[in-house]
């Protein structure tokens, strides 16, 4: 094939391999860096398919840019919220997608996050680096233990689901959620784990419900008109003061000014972050500055053997795409 394509990400040497093998007029960025909307714009003029991560804005102007014969686009991401899913539609260019490789990756992390806020292990860590490890004190760096306490799921999808299912060991109390409609697959967790045989999590609750009845918010909904900016003030302002909330979503579901406003007067307890706005997050952000607030670089997927499925199933995407058949995971 002469296919003209551009892949916007460095590839490990394997996938790599199979990737220059799909087109003579293949080119594949080189090297680490997120490009500039200028760089995107230059390189793919002219290009049939464009492979892409949710870094890459895909807009109208990338769109014109790339032309008319433009007919692919793999993101290698679950989420497509950065590709104009309508203009696409309308100019009849297939998207491809990579649904339900990183759920357990995702899981696994957020229950890292959760006990690294929780537990405060992130200050336990720097006071060992800084050497203030000091006299025993009763209380120093107490945080706050799973057992009993309720948790509050927004939105209980595949990750969601994924999380409750790693939660449960931990004899958390209740597991509630929030969400567009009733998950069925949460009567699977009713009394099928031993100790937390009392385990509920059948009913869906309201989101004013559910802020105000639990002790940890995790939030794993999609990024929407409708939740974009859904933990504002007014959301933070219902839950409790011991609260602690998980952002392993995106990071425009939460506005960070009020979030830092929360953190500060003890609105809620306290949060840690996957996800940002932006990303990189600046170092001089003032939530870098509160102990209280726990900040990942969005590690939610990255371990090798999901990033590797994730870059395979764009491979078949693209391949099927090329051949013109319908991909094997496609947005619509």
């Amino acid at each position: 094939m002469s296919e003209r394509i551009y892949v916007s990400v460095d590839l490990p040497d394997g996938p790599k391999q199979q990737f220059l093998q799909l087109s003579s007029q293949i080119k594949i960025k080189d090297g680490d860096g997120v490009l500039s909307k200028e760089q995107l714009l230059e390189n793919v003029a002219g290009c049939h398919a464009i492979v892409c991560t949710f870094k890459d804005v895909v807009d109208v102007d990338i769109l014109d840019a790339a032309g008319p014969q433009l007919k692919i686009i793999c993101t290698i991401s679950v989420g497509y919220d950065h590709i104009d899913v309508t203009e696409c539609k309308k100019r009849n260019i297939m998207i491809g997608h990579t649904p339900g490789v990183l759920s357990d990756a995702v899981a696994e992390l957020t229950i890292g996050l959760l006990l690294t806020t929780t537990r405060r292990l992130a200050e336990g860590l720097e006071a060992v680096k800084r050497g203030v490890w000091g006299p025993f004190s009763m209380m120093w760096l107490c945080g706050t233990q799973l057992n009993g306490r309720t948790i509050g799921i927004v939105g209980l999808g595949k990750i969601g689901l994924a999380v409750a299912e790693r939660l449960v060991p931990f004899g958390v109390g209740r597991i509630i959620y929030s969400g567009r409609s009733e998950k069925a697959e949460a009567a699977k967790f009713n009394g099928t784990f031993g100790m937390a045989e009392f385990l509920d999590i059948t009913n869906i609750v309201d989101f004013t419900a559910l802020l105000q009845q639990s002790d940890v918010v995790i939030i794993c909904c999609a990024l929407t008109p409708e939740t974009k900016g859904l933990f504002n003030q007014d959301a933070f302002s219902k839950m409790k003061n011991s609260a602690i909330m998980i952002n392993i979503s995106r990071g425009p579901v939460v506005n960070q000014d009020d979030l830092y406003t929360a953190l500060t007067t003890g609105q809620i307890q306290a949060a840690g972050l996957d996800v940002t706005t932006p990303e990189p997050f600046p170092t001089d952000h003032p939530l870098m500055k509160l102990q209280n607030c726990v900040i990942f670089p969005h590690i939610g997927s990255a371990t090798v053997d999901t990033r590797t499925e994730m870059i395979m199933r764009s491979f078949y995407n693209l391949q099927a795409g090329l051949r013109g058949e319908r991909m094997p995971f496609p947005v619509y």
